[in-house]
């Protein structure tokens, strides 16, 4: 019963943030459209029009898009890993930290790079040729670009979690290609399941692109169904991918705590590196060479028309110079930091790194303690894991519009900056817990029954032992949420109240108008924040899975 009452905060932020807001879009999504006759015709003239499809056509378009996703980013992406996780390969500790921080980069920020490079305006205003990047396989390939860096992640450390052991035994018998293919990368088909998964979900979940390129998904028929004012229609649309995505994470977190739960604990047992010898430069140079150009290339993109300004001298067509972009990074500060102090919450710079910490304070808080809840067999772990399955799944659209749902007769709320900071909650709970569950979990028993014999209980177990021993990720996931927090849009773009500015929504709102060079502008000091904040995640995630120093020759 103690227990219970002590859970009892825990309890009550799930529900707030997760429950009650998920039940709220399940009760819209039953609500009927129409109940007056009028209402009945006008259906029954939609059904014969041939919109019974409609749903089967969105199915099929979320799944082309994903799917094309997939086969341009999975076979990169694990060949990456494979080269940064477990080689010597050279330069390797400074390309993980870029692909690292390219992980926190928000979709708007890439879709504003790539498009601005090879879309409608980069490629017309440089070299007088038609957009690249249109319809579903310019989506695919931004979602491919995006998705990289969390491949090489996941991947990473499930290569990294190999058994030493097995693949020394195998080095008898086989060649070094053959432990490759047969034992670390057999042993690795959990940690790669669970990549293409993960890109599953941020690919089918996401509006940006798909709204900039008039792609219909599932997320981006929600999306406009809600902007049209039909909630109950956006409501409906977005369960099926809600349940199949939900469904797949359960099924797949059940596989890996069943078929190798110590890989899941934790990645303590890591694997030694193999040397490559005289190919450590050459493969250091192609790999820097290809990954560091999905960098470059729209780094450069935003650089250029950042610069490409009007000089008022001499009228005419804009052109690229220095002073044009000192000129553009001044005016897009003094936008950011301008209301600071007049109107604090009507700047997108204070408001956003405002909100994001506040709602990165809180996710982690949450997120330790289902973490230190679940930590063994029991009912946690299943709300746990139902917990994150959700929020996985759920599209960001959705999100926000389920906040929306949930709190419209609730002022404190709605009409608050409250929020946002739950949108935020709920857009990065599952990744701060993912962070923070192997962590706990890896806590030697010893610790706590030394401190159970002090006199202290569970909580103060947790507040003396578990709390001090995981500092190093509990920094992580703050950086890992406010990054990804501070870069959100789906789910900030619907739940903003009126007052609040947040920097996503002021890229989104530019990048309707075209990659000019006050975007760009924008988004170079927006990847500079992100940049800071990424570099504390990045930091604390490499002491937990960092590269260690063994070699495998």
């Amino acid at each position: 019963m103690r227990g219970l009452i002590r859970s009892t905060p825990v309890i009550v932020a799930l529900v707030a943030v997760v429950g009650w807001p998920l039940l709220a879009t399940v009760i819209e999504a039953t609500r009927p459209e129409e109940s007056t006759e009028a209402g009945s015709r006008e259906i029954v003239a939609t059904v014969r029009a041939g919109e019974i499809i409609r749903p089967l056509g969105l199915a099929v378009e979320t799944a082309r898009l994903v799917l094309a996703t997939e086969a341009i980013a999975l076979p990169i992406g694990v060949a990456l890993a494979f080269v940064l996780a477990r080689t010597d390969v050279w330069g390797r500790r400074g390309m993980l930290g870029v692909v690292g921080l390219a992980a926190f980069v928000p979709m708007p920020l890439v879709a504003t790079a790539w498009l601005g490079a090879f879309g409608n305006a980069g490629r017309s205003q440089a070299l007088g040729l038609g957009p690249l990047l249109v319809g579903w396989s310019g989506a695919a390939f931004i979602h491919a670009t995006a998705a990289l860096p969390w491949i090489v992640a996941i991947v990473g450390v499930g290569l990294r979690a190999v058994e030493p052991d097995l693949e020394e035994s195998a080095r008898l018998d086989l060649s070094p290609w053959g432990v490759v293919v047969r034992v670390t990368l057999r042993r690795s088909l959990g940690a790669i399941a669970a990549a293409a998964l993960a890109v599953a979900i941020l690919t089918a979940g996401d509006m940006s692109v798909t709204d900039l390129l008039s792609v219909r998904t599932y997320a981006e028929e929600s999306y406009t169904q809600y902007q049209s004012g039909n909630a109950p229609r956006a409501a409906a649309v977005a369960l099926p991918p809600l349940v199949i995505f939900g469904g797949l994470i359960l099924i797949a977190a059940r596989a890996l705590l069943r078929v190798d739960p110590a890989r899941v604990l934790s990645a303590s047992a890591r694997s030694r590196d193999w040397r490559l010898g005289r190919w450590r430069g050459p493969v250091g140079l192609a790999v820097m060479a290809s990954a560091g150009s999905l960098v470059a290339l729209p780094m450069f993109s935003l650089v250029w028309h950042a610069g490409r300004v009007v000089d008022r001298a001499r009228p005419g067509a804009p052109t690229w110079s220095l002073s044009g972009l000192a000129g553009t990074l001044a005016s897009t500060a003094g936008e950011l930091f301008g209301p600071m102090l007049s109107r604090p919450m009507r700047s997108p710079l204070f408001s956003s790194v405002l909100l994001a910490s506040v709602a990165a304070l809180a996710t982690v808080a949450l997120a330790w303690s289902l973490a230190w809840l679940a930590r063994g067999p029991g009912p946690w772990r299943w709300v746990v894991a139902l917990t994150v399955a959700l929020t996985l799944a759920v599209p960001g659209p959705v999100a926000g519009m389920a906040l929306v749902l949930a709190y419209i007769d609730l002022p404190i709320v709605y009409d608050t900056p409250v929020r946002v900071v739950f949108a935020y909650m709920m857009r990065t709970l599952p990744y701060a817990v993912l962070v923070l569950w192997p962590a706990v979990r890896s806590l030697p028993r010893a610790y706590f029954e030394a401190a159970s014999l002090d006199g202290y209980g569970t909580w103060g177990q947790a507040r003396r032992v578990a709390i001090p021993l995981t500092m190093p990720a509990i920094a992580a996931a703050w950086g890992v949420s406010f990054a990804l927090a501070l870069g959100e849009l789906p789910a900030a773009n619907l739940s903003a109240p009126a007052g609040v500015m947040l920097l996503s929504v002021r890229v989104w709102e530019l990048l309707h108008r075209g990659v000019e060079s006050h975007l760009a502008g924008m988004a170079l000091l927006m990847l500079a924040l992100i940049a800071l904040a990424g570099s504390v995640a990045a930091r604390g995630l490499g002491r937990l899975y960092g590269p260690d120093s063994g070699r495998l020759s």
